[in-house]
């Protein structure tokens, strides 16, 4: 029954829903990155990567860079971007294309898995790669094993790479550049993966709506997309001024 009826009804003295408090979320992150701030990245981490390399134990430094950019480039959430295999790309098409169809997932104390659908099934889907993103798959591909199941991000035994791994190694970047970081006015607090995320989303809803947004990251709901990815403008369209004029006279 409806508690407002109930009430009505005098089934109960008073309505419990009227005032239950709404649940205080945590504040939506808002950064995204420029790019300018992007090819600064892109060169810290070549140069941080080369350094690495020079000692210490080995580990797969060139993945930052080339995971960056296929998320950037794609929308794909980290887990999805190292389940990706040579069978989920296609470079014979103008553009090439991708398809995000799977993603590693972290079982504690098991090791990693790859689930056969990325994070919803319905979020199954082919993109088309731009430049920085084709280019990185290229250097993927040379990387790889044959064979249709071969990945694209494997560790050095040829394992599935986890996510924890990943985003370890980019914590190591951003904790051992984050002078340099700061300089570019990245907001290293919130310098995740999902800072890519949000920046694709962000920047095709800027340029061609949110319904284009949301398609290319997989939501079955626009609003998922704007609440949870895309970051407003603070300057209003100066188109605005034009609307008023017309309305109202000078």
């Amino acid at each position: 029954m409806n508690s407002a009826f109930a009430v009505r009804d005098d089934a109960i003295p008073f309505n419990p829903v009227r005032d239950v408090q709404r649940l205080t979320l945590p504040p939506k992150k808002t950064s995204i990155l420029t790019p300018e701030q992007i090819a600064g990245i892109r060169e810290l981490m070549s140069h941080w990567q080369e350094i690495r390399k020079r000692g210490g134990p080995r580990a797969d430094y060139r993945a930052l860079i080339d995971g960056m950019d296929i998320m950037l480039g794609t929308s794909a959430r980290i887990g999805e971007c190292l389940a990706l295999r040579r069978r989920d790309v296609d470079m014979t098409t103008n553009p090439p294309t991708l398809s995000i169809n799977g993603t590693n997932v972290d079982h504690r104390g098991k090791g990693t898995s790859r689930k056969d659908s990325p994070k919803r099934t319905r979020q199954i889907r082919r993109v088309a790669l731009p430049a920085m993103a084709a280019t990185a798959v290229r250097r993927r591909l040379a990387l790889a094993a044959s064979g249709p199941d071969a990945l694209l991000f494997p560790t050095r035994t040829g394992a599935l790479f986890s996510v924890h791994n990943y985003e370890r190694l980019l914590r190591s970047f951003i904790d051992e550049n984050r002078e340099a970081l700061l300089k570019l006015e990245v907001e290293v607090d919130e310098y995740s993966t999902h800072i890519y995320r949000r920046t694709v989303a962000t920047l095709i809803e800027r340029n061609a709506g949110i319904t284009l947004a949301s398609r290319l990251l997989g939501h079955a709901n626009e609003q998922i997309t704007r609440a949870s990815y895309v970051v407003s403008q603070q300057q209003v369209d100066p188109v605005t001024v034009d609307i008023l004029d017309a309305v109202f006279g000078n």
